[in-house]
């Protein structure tokens, strides 16, 4: 039994790292990214995709998910790139590059967050909204996700506590493919 469990959560890993790697292959023709950075473009559109937020995250039924990258512009130009055109629940993508010494703008619904000395500022500034928030590394006090580098790989930590706390619900797809 603990065999056949442990089969299923490895196809799901292969599913979720083919998904991811097909998008990235699909990805428009632009100047050559660090492949770390077109990677977490792809992490931070594919789990979106996994993720529900309230009715109340969004000014309107129609409005965009937007995404706000502080700490890493270069990123934040990769992430547009990847996302133009594609649509997460039926909302097109806004992304958005956060000063990290400035307040967080209201509105987001993702929130990357680079390494640095603003992160933990950044990350109170939206606890207990309903903001998807992504680190690099563990996730650290008020981050949901933590994009765990693991050879050449990237893998999930997802903080259940911080997800219900931001109101999020998080597919029990994405949950198994959590690291820990």
């Amino acid at each position: 039994m603990a065999s056949s469990f442990s089969a299923a959560r490895r196809a799901r890993q292969v599913a979720l790292c083919l998904l991811i790697l097909a998008d990235a292959a699909q990805a428009r023709a632009a100047p050559v990214a660090a492949p770390e950075r077109k990677l977490k473009a792809a992490y931070l559109y594919r789990v979106a995709t996994f993720v529900d937020w309230p009715d109340a995250a969004f000014p309107r039924p129609g409005s965009p998910l937007k995404v706000g990258v502080a700490g890493d512009d270069a990123l934040a130009d990769e992430a547009e790139r990847y996302m133009a055109g594609r649509l997460v629940h039926g909302h097109s993508l806004a992304v958005q590059r956060i000063d990290p010494a400035r307040a967080v703008p209201p509105g987001l619904q993702v929130l990357y967050v680079a390494p640095g000395p603003a992160r933990t500022r950044l990350l109170d500034a939206v606890r207990s909204r309903p903001v998807l928030t992504v680190c690099d590394g563990a996730p650290v006090q008020g981050c949901v996700i933590g994009l765990v580098q693991d050879g050449a790989r990237l893998r999930l930590h997802i903080d259940r506590p911080e997800a219900l706390a931001a109101q999020l619900r998080i597919s029990a797809r994405l949950l198994a493919l959590s690291a820990w």
